[in-house]
């Protein structure tokens, strides 16, 4: 089957909590058939992903704020208007540096992560209690969490 033009409006779509930061996914591996999802990124200053790894291409691109990125053992700084691609099975972190949240849309090829961040938004909601509880989330979507 075809994909099918997806089309969402600003007040569309449900906002998950992630680990402090704010995602709605623009569309999920459902809507084009696992060839890629993408989300919009709230990044208040000082949160972020941690380091972790997983077998799909992520890459992002900053819309307002200044995010700090880390792919391999790099660190980047990034602002409005730049665009990171961290490819497959690298380890990769980032987190907000304005003191002004930060917003980018993040783009995975192929699609995977929607029921990973849905899962974290059900379970993870106490700090930092159920932080715990990461790692068997990640390894049930094939995410693994590094240390960098």
């Amino acid at each position: 089957m075809a994909t099918q033009p997806i089309i969402k409006h600003a007040d569309e779509g449900k906002w998950l909590n992630v680990l402090g930061m704010q995602l709605k996914f623009l569309c999920t591996s459902d809507d084009t058939q696992g060839r890629y999802s993408s989300m919009l990124n709230t990044v208040p200053k000082g949160l972020g992903a941690p380091p972790h790894q997983h077998p799909w291409d992520e890459a992002f691109y900053v819309l307002k704020g200044q995010v700090e990125f880390l792919v391999g053992d790099t660190k980047h700084v990034l602002g409005e208007g730049d665009y990171i691609l961290a490819p497959a099975d690298i380890p990769h972190a980032f987190k907000g540096l304005s003191d002004e949240e930060g917003l980018m849309i993040a783009f995975e090829s192929p699609g995977h992560s929607h029921r990973f961040f849905e899962e974290i938004n059900d379970n993870v909601t106490n700090f930092p209690e159920d932080l715990r509880k990461m790692p068997d989330i990640g390894q049930r979507h094939n995410v693994t969490f590094t240390e960098n």
